[in-house]
């Protein structure tokens, strides 16, 4: 066990990680593969934004990813808006709004324009069908055209842009 990361003589292994028999040499390589990859997933979140992220759905054909990010974004990025209108009277974390609510407050307080409502619930329909069916055929044009409606409804909302915190 010379080269095994071991419980026992500690103080003359340098290189040594946690006390199992693992090769140094794997968990070398393992660490570097995890710092990395911490390191990618942190820039990935810093950079990307709503737009980009949809986007690259789109370009990976992943339809339902695409169609429950739509919605996921309008639910938070709508609550975000209704706090700001109302000065914290509307608080989606202490109420607990489902995005219909939401939807529709968005609307009341005249926040988004009654075609930007109207194609967010056409998304939040399309989602919820693929949520509850999760067998049910993706129409890839209708998809595309869903979620390329989400891009657009963020851009009204002036969100589609903003890069996560």
């Amino acid at each position: 066990m010379s080269e095994a990361i071991s419980p026992g003589r500690r103080e003359s292994r340098v290189n040594e990680i946690g006390g199992g028999a693992i090769p140094t040499s794997l968990a070398n390589e393992i660490s570097l593969f995890l710092r990395s990859d911490i390191r990618i997933g942190i820039e990935n979140l810093l950079v990307s934004s709503p737009r980009r992220i949809l986007e690259d759905t789109i370009r990976n054909r992943e339809w339902f990813k695409g169609i429950v990010l739509s919605s996921a974004f309008i639910e938070h990025f709508g609550s975000v808006m209704l706090e700001k209108a109302t000065r914290g009277g509307i608080r989606n974390k202490d109420l607990n709004l489902q995005l219909d609510k939401i939807l529709r407050l968005l609307r009341s307080f005249r926040l988004v324009t009654e075609t930007t409502y109207s194609r967010m619930q056409k998304i939040k329909k399309a989602r919820n069908h693929l949520v509850h069916n999760p067998f049910a055929a993706v129409d890839p044009t209708r998809a595309r055209q869903l979620i390329e409606d989400a891009i657009e409804c963020l851009e009204s909302m002036g969100v589609a842009d903003d890069a996560r915190p």
